[in-house]
C-alpha cells in the first residue's frame, strides 16, 4: 500500500505555498528531526531537537529565549506537528516571537496538512496507475493467464472477464516539457471517457505519447459507431492542442488474452502514423504485408521501379492519374486535361524507362506497390 513520505521537494512546495502567510521563517522537519526545508537555505540538514520533542509529544511546542538556549538548533517560535491519517509525520516551525506568531499556528498547519492531503491522493493515484500499466504491459507479452492472475487484474479494476479488442492512440507532442504531457495526458483520459463513457472501455497511458484503449465486444458493438467516436475524439483533440492524432485499432476480441488484438493494433497504428488518420486492422491487406518488409528492401525496390522516373516527375504523377481511374486511358486523359495520344506516349515512355508495362496487369501491380512504398516512405 502506497504511504506518503515527506520528501524535499514536497517539503519545498509547502514552504513555498505557505511562506506568503507570515513573513517569519518557516522551517519543515522530518521525523527523524532534521529540517529539510527552510526560508533560510542555510537550515537545511541541520538538527532540531524542538522537532524531536514535538514528534513525540505530538503537541505544539513554544520556544521562548531561554528555550531557544538551551535545545540543539532551534530559534525562538513555534513548532507544530504535521498530522495525517493520524500520525505525526513532520513538523513545520515558524520564527519569531511566540506570541506574535501564534495567531498564524494554526492556519499555517492547516495550510501545511491540506497540502499533504493533496499530494497524498495525487501520489497514491499515480502509483495505482503504475500497478495497473504494469500489469496490463505483463498481461500483453504473457504467452498464458492463470486464474489467479485475471484475478489479480480483477481486483485492480481492469475488467479481465470482458471480451475486448486493443486500441492503440499515438499524440504528437514532442516538444512539450514534462508538466506539459503530464497534464495533457490527464486531460486526453478525462476528454476520452466524456465522449466513451466508463461502462464498455478502458483507457490507460502506454507511455508519454500513447493510449491503450480496451475496448469491450458484445452484441452492441458497431463499427461504424466506435469510428464516430475515435474521430470526434481526434478532432477535439486537434482542435485543442493543434497537434496530430493517429489511432490504430485492432481485429482480434480477446477474452483472458489480449496479446494478438495488441499486436494487430501496433500494426494498424504503424499505418495510421503515416497518414495521420483512423486505421482498422480488419481494413488493411496489402498494407500489412508492405509494413512487414524491411526498409532497405523496400527502397531497393524503388530503386528498380519508380526512381528509374525520378527526372520525370511529370510521368510519375500521369502514373498515379492512371491508377486513380483504374486504369482507364479516357478518364484519366480528362482529368490531366491532356490528349489521349499524349498519355499513351507518356505510358509508353514509363515503360522504356522502367521496362515494365503500365498497361498490363503485372506491371499495374508493380507500380500499384511502387507508388504505395514511396508515399509511405515520404510522409
Amino acid at each position: 500500500m502506497y504511504e506518503l513520505q515527506l520528501s524535499p521537494k514536497l517539503a519545498a512546495k509547502i514552504i513555498s505555498e505557505v511562506q506568503d502567510v507570515v513573513k517569519e521563517d518557516i522551517i519543515l522537519v522530518d521525523i527523524n528531526g532534521i529540517i529539510i526545508s527552510s526560508t533560510d537555505e542555510s537550515r537545511i540538514g541541520s538538527f532540531h531537537e524542538g522537532a524531536t520533542i514535538v514528534i513525540k509529544s505530538k503537541q505544539k511546542l513554544y520556544i521562548d529565549q531561554i528555550k531557544a538556549q538551551v535545545l540543539k538548533g532551534v530559534k525562538a517560535g513555534i513548532n507544530m506537528p504535521i498530522m495525517f491519517h493520524k500520525k505525526v509525520i513532520g513538523v513545520i516551525g515558524i520564527t519569531g516571537e511566540p506570541k506574535q506568531v501564534e495567531p498564524y499556528a494554526d492556519l499555517i498547519r492547516r495550510m501545511t496538512e491540506l497540502i499533504i492531503q493533496e499530494a497524498y491522493y495525487t501520489e497514491r493515484n499515480e502509483w495505482e496507475i503504475r500497478g495497473i500499466e504494469s500489469y496490463l504491459y505483463e498481461w500483453i507479452n504473457a504467452s498464458s493467464v492463470d486464474k489467479d492472475f485475471l484475478e489479480r487484474g480483477f481486483m485492480l479494476g481492469i475488467p479481465v472477464y470482458d471480451t475486448h479488442v486493443c486500441t492503440l492512440m499515438e499524440l504528437e507532442i514532442h516538444t512539450l516539457n514534462n508538466y506539459d504531457i503530464h497534464r495533457i495526458q490527464k486531460e486526453i483520459i478525462e476528454l476520452f471517457y466524456s465522449i466513451f463513457g466508463k461502462e464498455k472501455h478502458f483507457i490507460v497511458r502506454w507511455g508519454q505519447e500513447r493510449f491503450l484503449v480496451l475496448k469491450k465486444m458484445d452484441a452492441s458493438y458497431k463499427q461504424n459507431y466506435f469510428y464516430s467516436q475515435l474521430n470526434d475524439l481526434k478532432k477535439r483533440f486537434e482542435n485543442r492542442y493543434k497537434s496530430t492524432l493517429a489511432i490504430g485499432i485492432g481485429k482480434t476480441a480477446c477474452k483472458h488474452m489480449i496479446n494478438k488484438s495488441f499486436k494487430e493494433a501496433q500494426k494498424a497504428l504503424k499505418v495510421a502514423r503515416k497518414n495521420k488518420g483512423i486505421v482498422f486492422y480488419e481494413d488493411l491487406i496489402l498494407e500489412i504485408i508492405l509494413e512487414d518488409i524491411p526498409s532497405e528492401m523496400q527502397k531497393d525496390f524503388l530503386k528498380r521501379t519508380i526512381h528509374m522516373m525520378e527526372k520525370d516527375q511529370i510521368l510519375i504523377e500521369t502514373l498515379q492519374h492512371y491508377m486513380n481511374n483504374n486504369q482507364s486511358i479516357k478518364r484519366t486523359a480528362e482529368e490531366m486535361n491532356i490528349h489521349i495520344n499524349t498519355l499513351h506516349y507518356r505510358l509508353n515512355k514509363i515503360e522504356e524507362l522502367t521496362g515494365i508495362n503500365p498497361k498490363t496487369t503485372e506491371g499495374i501491380v508493380i507500380f500499384y506497390i511502387s507508388l504505395l512504398l514511396l508515399n509511405s516512405l515520404n510522409r
